[in-house]
């Protein structure tokens, strides 16, 4: 399955996620920074944490080090402007928190699917 990194996450978001992923087969890996996201290899695919402040300046910056490197914005407090300046910023998608696994499913099949097939043209 995926390689999937979390950047920024408080640990109990971090496990609650973790839990899910990890049920569906994927590697997990907490991060605290973008420059931490190379090693041991690209991952798959991001989870960024948007409840701290300057999340956009982290999902910019995470555009600039990884260019087409897939990211979800999550965050325990929706917010459509959130919502909105994340998805206009480049998210692949965005998922609130509490998570539900019929949710973090149904994302990461749609991600990878858009990965296959852009891998495959």
């Amino acid at each position: 399955m995926a390689r999937v990194a979390l950047l920024g996450f408080p640990r109990d978001l971090a496990s609650q996620l973790s839990r899910i992923l990890l049920a569906e087969a994927h590697t997990v890996e907490r991060k605290h920074y973008i420059q931490d996201l190379a090693k041991r290899g690209r991952p798959s695919v991001v989870f960024v944490c948007a409840d701290s402040p300057g999340f956009l300046d982290t999902v910019c910056s995470l555009k600039d080090a990884e260019p087409g490197l897939p990211f979800v914005v999550t965050t325990r407090m929706p917010d459509p402007a959130q919502w909105l300046d994340a998805l206009e910023a480049g998210a692949a998608d965005y998922c609130g928190a509490p998570f539900e696994t019929i949710q973090v499913r149904w994302i990461m099949g749609s991600i990878l699917r858009q990965e296959t097939q852009l891998a495959a043209a």
